[in-house]
């Protein structure tokens, strides 16, 4: 404190008064202190008892006055404290920022297809680019890679600050939604930076908000998805050891590189795609790019309606009346005791099966014999009737599929009807129509356009203009154009983005309660930590 007498702070004045010497006769000072350390040593102990007596005593830990300050004030530090440490970090900043367009830039190069030589535009052309369909399955496993790149070490990072803090009982909430803040923001810069490149060099008109939902989403998932990685390891090392094992998966299981009926047994599936595929994030966000890609473009607008009638309607008048008729024919022989022995309890089963199904489906069709395809009822004028009914059922399709022809001819007419009207025309379709994409989505290039798996009749040509008929989201096929949710059919984009949300959702959940961690500790048997 400061001096009694002349309110002076000077420190050195307490060495002046304990060093005071005494003066002889003549004013001089002698070696002999003028107090000395004996009687200093009293003055100091009678002091202390008597501050010792009227001090009380008490053996209880004083409370801390510390308060925490709320929760949105905490998201507001810890969010700023990140954002400041990345953009003090300029090489951060500069490989972010340069990372996601340099990427788009170099795959649609080398993927900007077009033919050269004698006969050709030698020009590029989007209708004839071959590389639509992979451009966008890289695309979705680059934002995944991205997005989880970016993640995987934001809280691994922050382990030994979060160690000093624990003590201040902050909110975890708090760090954790100010982390997700900033991965997503930086996402979203990163995932529209690479889908503005991309798709103005391989001049994909109008699906630029499409395809930059699409792969934000993704890359938000991957975000939550590294987060979780990040909260789990004890390294870097294994970090960076584990993001190849969780891109692969993401590789093989999308249902491009192998599809989803060639997979093992165990998980193939005729019908719908398997559950290995609809846990996989790229087979969700690549399916929305590709279906809404062809089915939503200023081109396919005008005709995927008829389209999808025709289309439809040729299936079941050319392929699936026909396979029923050769069971049909098969039971006959059975009956009449030619040919091979079969199993008559299965091929009428399969039968029975579908008429049900077509009754439902096809208003005002019947057939009333639809009990006795037995093989203990089944007779030859029962055979007849379904033979008879099979007929009134291509004839409807073949009308159904004639009235679509007429009316997308008109469209077309319509469309085409002045020599500039036609121009534009083509270069609608040039512009905006991808024929490798088409021929990706309607499967053309498959053998087996009919199926039989489960007891019924499998469409497997055309699955782009095959709306699922019953299930729910996961029930669906591969590149549906739609889905069913809670009795609601909602296109596959934002049926899809829902599903990749879900999964971003469930990740975040995981990330608040500690779920991975916990379950390390538990199944690695780690001592408990000494109190």
């Amino acid at each position: 404190g400061q001096c009694a007498a002349c309110g002076n702070v000077n420190p050195e004045q307490i060495f002046d008064i304990l060093e005071a010497r005494m003066v002889d006769e003549y004013g001089n000072e002698t070696d002999q202190r003028r107090i000395g350390p004996e009687a200093w040593n009293e003055v100091f102990r009678a002091q202390m008892d008597a501050r010792s007596k009227s001090i009380p005593t008490n053996d209880e830990v004083p409370k801390s006055t510390f308060v925490p300050p709320g929760v949105l004030k905490q998201f507001n530090v810890f969010w700023t404290r990140d954002v400041l440490s990345k953009l003090a970090n300029r090489q951060y900043v500069l490989i972010n920022l340069l990372e996601a367009p340099v990427l788009a830039f170099i795959m649609a190069f080398f993927l900007r297809y077009y033919r050269t030589g004698h006969g050709t535009l030698g020009e590029y052309v989007f209708r004839h680019n071959e590389n639509l369909p992979q451009f966008l399955f890289i695309s979705v496993i680059v934002a995944l890679f991205l997005g989880l790149t970016v993640s995987a070490e934001e809280i691994i990072r922050d382990r030994r600050i979060l160690q000093r803090e624990r003590f201040l009982s902050l909110s975890r909430s708090s760090y954790i939604l100010s982390k997700v803040a900033i991965m997503f923001g930086i996402s979203a810069v990163q995932t529209l930076l690479f889908t503005v490149v991309g798709t103005l060099m391989l001049g994909i008109e109008g699906m630029t908000l499409v395809h930059w939902a699409v792969l934000f989403s993704a890359s938000c998932f991957a975000n939550m998805l590294g987060l979780n990685v990040s909260a789990s390891c004890n390294s870097a090392k294994v970090i960076y050891i584990l993001i190849p094992v969780l891109i692969i998966p993401q590789l093989l299981f999308s249902g491009i590189i192998v599809k989803f009926d060639k997979l093992h047994p165990w998980f193939a599936n005729e019908r719908s795609v398997p559950w290995i595929g609809n846990v996989m994030a790229s087979r969700w966000a690549y399916e929305a790019m590709a279906v809404t890609q062809f089915t939503s473009n200023a081109y396919e607008r005008n005709f995927y309606a008829f389209d999808q009638r025709m289309k439809t309607a040729n299936w079941k008048k050319d392929l699936w009346v026909r396979e029923l008729k050769n069971h049909s024919q098969e039971v006959r022989r059975q009956i009449n005791g030619e040919g091979k022995a079969t199993d008559i309890g299965y091929r009428l089963d399969l039968i029975r099966n579908e008429v049900a199904q077509e009754q439902v489906s096809v208003k005002g069709f019947t057939f009333p014999d639809l009990d006795q395809l037995t093989p203990a009822t089944v007779t030859i004028p029962v055979l007849d009737e379904l033979d008879a009914a099979l007929q009134t059922l291509t004839l409807h399709y073949r009308s159904k599929y004639q009235n679509a022809e007429r009316e997308k001819e008109k469209r077309i007419a319509a469309l085409t009807a002045t020599p500039a009207a036609r121009a534009a025309y083509f270069a609608l379709i040039d512009g905006h129509r991808n024929e490798n994409l088409a021929d990706v989505l309607t499967n053309k290039n498959d053998v087996n356009v009919i199926v039989e798996y489960d007891g019924s009749l499998v469409q497997k040509s055309d699955p782009i203009y095959l709306d699922p008929a019953r299930g729910g989201l996961f029930d669906g096929h591969f590149y549906a154009p739609t889905k069913l949710f809670l009795g609601f059919r909602l296109g596959t984009l934002w049926a899809n983005i829902l599903v990749i949300w879900g999964m971003t959702m469930l990740f975040y959940l995981t990330l608040q309660i500690d779920l991975f961690p916990r379950l390390l500790k538990r199944f690695s048997g780690a001592p408990k930590a000494a109190k």
